[in-house]
């Protein structure tokens, strides 16, 4: 039997890291276009994006840097791969439930944030499942 480091990476491990990759820079786009004004928002966006502190900015970067530094582990085949995404998801999950709850996030999102958002998790929890799947294999070193 190959050794892991000479097994071909699964094809799925190419697109995970792609998509995060991706993911990241048009989030990181996204951000710098609103701040320069570039990109129209709703009232309610507005306003939700003034009541933001500097954490709140942080806890989104650092989430960003989790699923990104997951994604690279992945394509290494590293063991910490299922735990950056498992912590990225989770620190997504609590963030937006606060927000949700004491920010106006909702409103904010508009008519089709919610299903945006529901896709979103569902990508990041079939990840999480797949890399957990990988790990139980042995396929991550």
């Amino acid at each position: 039997m190959p050794s892991p480091a000479r097994r071909r990476r699964p094809a799925l491990v190419w697109v995970v890291f792609l998509w995060y990759v991706f993911s990241a820079g048009y989030t990181l786009l996204s951000f710098a276009l609103i701040f320069a004004g570039r990109v129209p928002l709703s009232d309610e966006a507005s306003r939700y994006l003034s009541s933001l502190s500097p954490l709140d900015y942080a806890v989104t970067l650092l989430a960003l840097l989790l699923n990104v530094v997951g994604a690279v582990a992945l394509l290494l085949r590293r063991r910490s791969a299922p735990y950056l995404f498992s912590a990225a998801l989770l620190l997504n999950i609590a963030s937006v439930a606060l927000h949700a709850l004491t920010k106006g996030l909702v409103a904010a999102l508009g008519a089709g944030g919610p299903v945006g958002l529901t896709l979103g998790y569902g990508i990041a929890a079939l990840v999480c499942l797949y890399a957990w799947r990988l790990y139980a294999r042995g396929l991550l070193e």
